[in-house]
């Protein structure tokens, strides 16, 4: 399945425990909706563990939020209790083809302490 390619890749944040993705139904927001293609087609969404689901775009039964797209496996691999909490990035790649790969929780740098600077002096002597 060929995509459309993009003048930019339109990304939007999703998170694993809402409502919807636990029913099996990711919503486009609508800064995004615009570069889904038309009620009824394709969109292959690739999952962060590779998984290739085909999620049918849902335009009649959308809220504000714009597009639906709808599959069962987004309910299995969403509503897994070890995705839990975690945030995930949904970047628009085509017309009919949208990427999801986890937001690695940053990790706040060590801050050495003048008492470790001075141990770290010291065992160079």
């Amino acid at each position: 399945m060929a995509t459309t390619d993009l003048p930019s890749q339109p990304a939007f944040t999703i998170a694993a425990q809402t409502a919807s993705l636990s029913q099996g139904i990711l919503n486009v927001p609508t800064s995004i909706d615009s570069y889904i293609g038309a009620h009824g087609r394709i969109v292959v969404v690739t999952l962060p563990d590779e998984q290739r689901i085909h999620c049918v775009i849902d335009r009649k039964n959308s809220t504000k939020n714009g597009a639906r797209l709808t599959n069962p496996l987004l309910k299995d691999f969403f509503g897994n209790k070890t995705q839990k909490g975690n945030q995930y990035r949904a970047k628009v790649i085509g017309t009919n083809a949208i990427s999801i790969k986890i937001i690695e929780p940053e990790t706040a740098p060590v801050e050495l302490t003048d008492e470790k600077v001075e141990q770290s002096t010291d065992n160079n002597e």
